[in-house]
């Protein structure tokens, strides 16, 4: 029973974002270390949780839905000015491309993506970390 296969939702953004230079997962996520070390144009799409909506129920073997949540988080950086509000005004045109290309996406085995929220996460005077949360329930699915 495998958690939400985030590849997919990188293989959206990929294509459905020209404006992001890397889309990347977890694991590349993971390596950074400060907010310098972002790449400017990046994204990283990074599960979050996963819980079963009927959970306290009697549960089948084969497949038991699992709701998903994920986030996508994005770089953006400009020098224009010492706040960091160009670059949030510069990411805003990129938050916006990423939050068409998934809400409301229904890939195969899954709801309808849904998203739930948007949150700066850090920022300096040339740089702003943001992340957009999203949802979905996909089915897990047993060998047995």
């Amino acid at each position: 029973m495998n958690p939400l296969d985030t590849s997919i939702i990188e293989a959206r953004l990929k294509a459905a974002v020209p404006a992001l230079d890397t889309v990347a997962g977890v694991v590349e996520y993971s390596q950074i270390k400060d907010l310098s070390s972002f790449r400017p144009g990046s994204a990283y799409v990074v599960l979050a949780s996963e819980r079963n909506p009927a959970a306290g129920t009697p549960q089948p073997r084969r497949a038991t839905p699992a709701q998903a949540t994920f986030g996508v988080v994005i770089v953006a950086q400009n020098y224009r000015d010492q706040s960091g509000k160009a670059a949030l005004d510069d990411i805003s045109s990129i938050v916006g491309a990423v939050r068409q290309a998934l809400n409301g996406w229904t890939p195969e085995g899954w709801s309808p993506i849904v998203w739930l929220q948007g949150d700066a996460l850090d920022s300096d005077a040339s740089r702003v970390l943001w992340i957009d949360v999203f949802t979905t329930t996909h089915v897990l699915r047993g060998n047995t």
